[in-house]
């Protein structure tokens, strides 16, 4: 009897530790909306699979109806979201990230997101703006903030399952209707914003949309590992959200967040899918098509040219696609065609009479 006695703390102590064990990222979940395998996605997914972030992805396969000339769009998003949330709608423990993807990348791991979003003391916290949309109108309706951010961004927010399932309840809208609205009008609502606790992020701690704040980010090069620091703030945000009309800065930061190219290992993805074309003859090897696209003023753009006649690889199996859209590099894109164009097998050049957008550009070139 005495050793029963003994043995029954011994074997509550156990479970006690075991229970303690249990790291805070097992009930976190990270929901996304793709409708397509794009290169943005793939991005998005390697900088999640970086910092070991477990991925749902939502919609694949499905047309998508937002973002159309009439429309605001995302509604796909909202709809995707609520039916989702229906096995979690229960699991009051349970952290999800709701986020975009294709424009989004991650910038650090669950455990320090998971920190900041304990520390708003809030159940829903959502992204924060420098500009409202898509209705500038709800501007006055808006509690005024001493610091940071004021208007609500709806490509990422993270909350209880519960919560989060509270926010949605209501969304009986089309694919084609604006989700940022739809979570405007209930942050808005005081008694709704209370009741679900949601707050914005004010000073990016979590999340950084980059519209309207581009002078404001700035990379961080630590050891091993690349950040986006807040100069305005002083903050490291977890996510990084290009929206609007910053998908070129996106890029820009992507080549270098999380651990693209650092100081101490160079690139460390440029060898990832390479294919050997050793043995092959020249006549043989697959045609390449070299795409060129200068939309902004381009320093040292003779070098870039230098660097391109020094591709290890025979000029007749490359095909060349340049878009120049600056008049001041036209001299420079005539010249290096006159001279070496007819070393190619093909060249198509678009200038900058022909008036052609950026990302028409890019979809002429594929």
């Amino acid at each position: 009897m005495r050793l029963q006695l003994l043995l029954a703390p011994l074997g509550w102590l156990l479970l006690v530790e075991t229970k303690g064990d249990a790291k805070p990222e097992d009930n976190f979940l990270v929901l996304t909306v793709a409708t397509k395998e794009t290169e943005g996605f793939r991005r998005f997914k390697r900088s999640a699979q970086f910092f070991s972030y477990k991925i749902q992805a939502l919609g694949l396969g499905e047309d998508w109806h937002g973002e159309k000339e009439m429309s605001a769009g995302g509604g796909l998003k909202v709809r995707l979201l609520k039916k989702a949330l229906e096995k979690h709608a229960d699991k009051e423990d349970l952290v999800i990230l709701f986020t975009d993807s294709y424009d989004v990348l991650f910038a650090s791991g669950p455990r320090e997101l998971l920190k900041k979003f304990r520390q708003a003391r809030s159940q829903v916290v959502f992204s924060a703006e420098e500009l409202i949309y898509p209705d500038r109108r709800l501007e006055a309706k808006y509690p005024v903030v001493s610091d940071g951010k004021r208007f609500l961004g709806s490509g990422g927010f993270i909350g209880y399952a519960p919560n989060l399932s509270k926010l949605v309840a209501e969304w009986e809208g089309e694919d084609s209707d604006s989700d940022q609205l739809f979570y405007t009008k209930i942050f808005l609502d005081p008694e709704k914003r209370e009741g679900i606790n949601i707050t914005l992020d004010h000073r990016c701690r979590i999340f950084q949309n980059l519209d309207g704040a581009l002078d404001e980010v700035v990379l961080k090069f630590e050891m091993g590992q690349v950040r986006a620091r807040n100069l305005a703030y002083d903050t490291l945000p977890v996510l990084i959200h290009g929206n609007g009309p910053t998908k070129l800065q996106l890029n820009y930061l992507g080549n270098y967040i999380p651990r693209f190219w650092t100081f101490e290992t160079g690139c460390a993805v440029c060898d990832e899918g390479l294919r050997s074309l050793k043995g092959i003859g020249d006549e043989a090897l697959p045609t390449v098509l070299v795409g060129v696209f200068i939309e902004q003023p381009t320093p040292f753009l003779s070098l870039f040219f230098q660097r391109l006649l020094r591709l290890h690889y025979p000029r007749k199996r490359l095909r060349l696609f340049i878009h120049s859209h600056e008049q001041q590099h036209k001299t420079q894109v005539e010249q290096f065609l006159a001279e070496h164009g007819s070393e190619y097998q093909s060249v198509k050049l678009l200038g900058p009479e022909v008036r052609v957008a950026n990302a028409d550009a890019r979809n002429m070139g594929v």
